[in-house]
């Protein structure tokens, strides 16, 4: 099996390909073996041989296939990437095999080592397409309540998990209000097979916009804060400020 690893301490949280995320631990003896060292490291994708032990599952073999040494070297992406791990791990079931899971994570961590997408982008696609496939996701078609496809606004609800055309929308709703390319952002994000998540234009100044509104609903499913999320965006913050 092919899987992401994050490493804490003797414990190992992997997210597998075919079970979903499974914890194991890793034998004191191998534990300044170098190649576990590497192949067993926090954001590593490796392939692992596992075995159930009395106390629950046992690392035997680990071969690492990808560190994503860019993003490691950047501290800002390093604690975006800790963010969408915790979050992985907040939503995700233990033992759900859906592939696309892994799928999504490892397109995410490349994106981030690799790629000029912005990382509000990556992070907001990432937010809504993990929630999706976890059972979360939102009704992004038309208006709640006229059912309209297209409108120069709508508002999106984060309790609810739906859109609102400005005609429907009740006062108390009226929380975050999208455009056009923002919409279509959020139903690419949401709907779109796989291999074109990531795949629509939006303009720097609406980028904001999705990132608000993916992050608020994030939040809101997993009902909790994170601080790898603080600490990422406070480094993103102090950056901007300096430029």
């Amino acid at each position: 099996m092919e899987q992401c690893s994050v490493n804490n301490n003797r414990l190992l949280t992997i997210l597998t390909r075919d079970h979903g995320i499974v914890r194991c631990f890793l034998k004191e003896s191998r534990r300044n073996d170098p190649m576990f060292v590497s192949s067993t490291g926090v954001l590593s994708y490796s392939v692992f041989s596992l075995y159930e032990g009395r106390s629950g599952y046992q690392l035997d073999e680990a071969v690492g296939i990808e560190v994503f040494y860019g993003m490691m070297c950047d501290i800002r992406k390093l604690s975006l990437a800790q963010y969408c791990c915790e979050l992985a791990m907040r939503v995700i079931p233990e033992g759900n095999g859906e592939p696309e899971y892994l799928s999504l994570f490892l397109n995410t961590l490349y994106l981030l080592d690799r790629s000029q997408v912005s990382e509000l982008v990556i992070k907001s696609v990432f937010e809504l397409r993990l929630l999706s496939l976890a059972g979360f996701m939102p009704d992004v078609v038309g208006c709640r309540g006229c059912g309209i496809y297209e409108d120069d606004r709508f508002y999106f609800d984060t309790v609810n998990a739906c859109l609102w055309c400005d005609r429907c929308c009740p006062e108390d709703r009226k929380r975050i209000p999208i455009n056009r390319a923002v919409l279509n952002g959020l139903r690419t994000a949401v709907l779109a097979e796989p291999k074109k998540i990531f795949s629509f234009q939006v303009t720097v100044k609406d980028i904001p916009v999705l990132a608000d509104l993916s992050e608020e609903y994030a939040l809101m499913v997993a009902e909790t804060t994170f601080g790898t999320l603080d600490y990422y965006k406070k480094l993103r913050d102090w950056e901007n400020r300096k430029q």
